[in-house]
């Protein structure tokens, strides 16, 4: 027999929920972006660009930046404290001690560093001392490409559960050949298991219609936190999310206030050049990145600008132009979005700690960059009032 519950402890329920809620609302601030003025400085050697290849931000007693060299294949360890270099971590490429082209680093901690490759199905994990501690090789599912970790280019960080790490993936193809049709069966993400070497997809795809108006990159930036695994797209003003890895993505408006309502479209039969121009100066979302620290998540929109023909082609993606970063809450509502003119910083070097954004301002056209250091503004995030 089914008990039947008092409309008074409905009633109360119902008031405790609602309690909660606004008092959840009314305790977690919405912030704004606000440049600081307060600078670090870190010398550089003559080996290291000033435009990192990666940098992952570790906090602890001594916060640590770490910072990926491509060239040298290898990883500096600089403390934040002291702004100085404390190791340098150089790596062969092959042999017993290589670990092959390092493309991305993971710290989980500082025992447990993790490094992708995208050439084949193989991950290393050293430590801060440089000791490969294991080489885990996994099966990576045909016409799809081994994990694609990177630092400095729509970040996706991994995701470590016990011995399962999720990892973004791209897929093989001439990719101005698909249809929607096509990506809609396409996978974004896959699971390795570290025990055994053996992946697994979720079902996780691409959004149904985004192709439906015709041809424009489709990069994904994938981020976790607060409970959700979200997705966004180079050239969607929509958000994407999961509750749950596996579940249906749902979507809500993010819209930039800096950009057109319709994101522009590339033409298939467009030369490198044109494509190169289009991915990096027309109008499109690049990372998306969830700050632990207050709770919310950050994405950086990129504002329509025109190709300098005199910047080298290798240099284009460096040369970028006018940005902004949206600021949205738990729930993915935008509180504020900040606009940053072009020349100054450069929007694919930053790093999140308790204190704020630390955003590079070693832009090639600023007229303050020096080669021989890294240097970041701290951009402070300030509560919004009467909100």
């Amino acid at each position: 027999m089914k008990k039947q519950i008092p409309s008074s402890i409905h009633f109360l329920v119902f008031a405790l929920l609602t309690f909660a809620c606004t008092g959840k609302n009314q305790n977690t601030p919405s912030f704004q972006l606000a440049e600081s003025g307060k600078m670090i400085h870190i010398p550089l050697d003559t080996a290291t660009s000033n435009v990192s290849d990666g940098l992952q931000f570790f906090s602890g007693e001594n916060p640590l930046l770490f910072n990926l060299n491509w060239m040298e294949n290898s990883i500096q360890i600089y403390d934040l404290t002291q702004k100085k270099k404390i190791k340098e971590l150089k790596f062969d490429y092959e042999g017993p001690n290589g670990v092959l082209d390092i493309m991305g680093i993971y710290v989980h901690n500082l025992d447990s560093i993790f490094l992708f490759n995208q050439l084949v199905g193989q991950l290393t994990l050293i430590d801060t001392a440089g000791t490969i501690k294991n080489k885990i090789s996994y099966e990576v599912p045909d016409q799809y490409s081994p994990a694609f970790i990177h630092n400095a280019y729509f970040k996706s960080p991994p995701i470590l559960k016990a011995n399962k790490l999720l990892v973004k993936t791209h897929f093989y193809g001439q990719i101005t050949s698909v249809t929607n049709e096509q990506l809609n069966e396409k996978e974004l993400i896959y699971e390795i298991d570290l025990k055994t070497g053996k992946t697994d997809f979720f079902g996780v795809n691409y959004p149904k219609d985004y192709l439906l108006a015709g041809f424009k990159l489709f990069e994904p930036s994938i981020a976790f936190g607060a409970g959700k695994y979200v997705v966004s797209m180079f050239g969607d003003h929509r958000l994407f999310y999961m509750d749950s890895i596996g579940t249906s993505l749902k979507e809500v408006a993010a819209k930039s206030n800096y950009l057109n309502e319709a994101i522009p479209l590339f033409p298939k039969n467009a030369d490198g050049l044109t494509y190169r121009t289009y991915s990096y100066y027309s109008p499109h979302y690049e990372t998306i990145e969830f700050d632990p620290y207050r709770n919310v998540f950050l994405r950086f929109a990129f504002h329509a600008m025109d190709h300098d023909p005199n910047v080298p082609v290798p240099e284009m993606r460096n040369h970028s132009g006018p940005f902004s970063i949206q600021i949205f809450d738990q729930d993915l509502k935008l509180v504020s979005e900040k606009f940053f003119d072009k020349n100054r910083y450069h929007p694919f070097d930053y790093f999140l700690t308790k204190d704020g954004l630390y955003l590079s301002t070693n832009h090639p056209l600023n007229p303050e960059t020096k080669e021989d250091e890294l240097a970041f503004e701290l951009i402070e995030f300030k509560p919004i009032e009467n909100q």
